[in-house]
């Protein structure tokens, strides 16, 4: 099964094209998405989650039999789906942009534009978990959003009070180990449903990047990214200090918090290594990240770029 490139043309977008910026929660997404918006020929906002359409669809797809037995009927429904996320997309970017893009934190399934670039952002799924936990204890909203454990939710008191609580105690960040499974199960099904996607969808353009080495390579990595979005590097000269990798000042209790690798080294406990070892260690080991199982707390993988796609 591949995806049918040959979509309709619509000329309410003027000659645009399209991408999005997918990846698991706190995988740099929105760093991604600042560092291209970078480019005058580019803009990209989000999250608007129009996937979330896309998965009603395929839900009626299921109900009603009408649809999936008229072949024409679930085509043109489609179309018309795609041509109102293009408009919307498109109305709601710079005039001026060619590229236009949408950064939602999720898997690359559903398809939602079948003629538009994927740029997929892969994370060490323990930076994920350490930044998962100060992102959830820092928006009250989010938190509102999930279904989280009640000892998980009984650390907040403690954060609120003082935001350097867990440096002081590194050891509690992730004593939560229905969060910590959770998340490393959430991950490893994003990892797999996206690297299954761009397979099963010979005709879909797809680019892994690796948050490390965008760290790492900073500059030849970026510019890969242009490239593959058809936008010429050398139209940025100047990368602003603001969204460089890292930040010069830790920030517990700000939204872009550290943006370091290999932060997960200073609240790794040994109960939350097994978690992780027993949730997705495959994963990690298939992505470079570790060796094997006995990976050390105290140790980082020098590896930079996945080495293997997770099937």
């Amino acid at each position: 099964m591949t995806i049918d490139n040959q979509v309709a043309k619509d000329p309410s977008v003027n000659g645009k094209q399209f991408f999005c910026i997918r990846g698991h929660m706190k995988s740099g997404t929105n760093w991604v998405c600042r560092l291209l918006n970078l480019h005058p020929d580019i803009h990209s906002s989000g999250e608007y989650h129009w996937n979330k359409y896309f998965d009603a669809y395929q839900q009626n797809r299921k109900i009603l039999v009408n649809i999936d037995r008229i072949e024409s009927e679930s085509a043109t429904i489609r179309k018309h789906l795609e041509s109102m996320v293009r408009g919307c997309m498109v109305d709601l970017a710079d005039p001026a942009a060619r590229l236009i893009g949408d950064r939602t934190p999720s898997t690359i399934h559903p398809v939602v534009l079948r003629d538009a670039s994927y740029i997929c952002v892969i994370r060490d799924l323990r930076d994920i978990v350490v930044s998962k936990v100060f992102h959830f204890l820092n928006a009250p909203r989010i938190i509102s959003n999930f279904n989280v454990d009640e000892k998980l939710l009984a650390l907040k008191p403690k954060f609120d009070a003082d935001p350097w609580h867990f440096q002081k105690n590194p050891q509690d960040l992730l004593s939560c180990e229905s969060f910590v499974r959770k998340t490393c199960r959430n991950w490893k099904r994003t990892i797999n449903a996206d690297y299954h996607t761009a397979k099963v969808h010979q005709g879909l353009k797809v680019k892994f990047v690796q948050y490390e080495d965008l760290h790492k390579n900073f500059r030849p990595v970026l510019n890969q990214l242009f490239r593959f979005l058809d936008a010429d590097p050398k139209l940025v000269t100047l990368i602003p200090k603001w969204i460089k990798p890292g930040h010069t000042q830790e920030k517990p209790n700000g939204f872009n918090r550290k943006g370091q690798v290999g932060d997960w080294r200073n609240y790794m406990t040994a109960a939350a290594k097994g978690w992780i070892n027993e949730e997705a260690g495959r994963e990690l080991i298939k992505l470079g990240y570790i060796d094997s199982l006995d990976w050390a707390i105290d140790d980082i993988s020098e590896t930079s770029t996945p080495q293997r796609q997770v099937a």
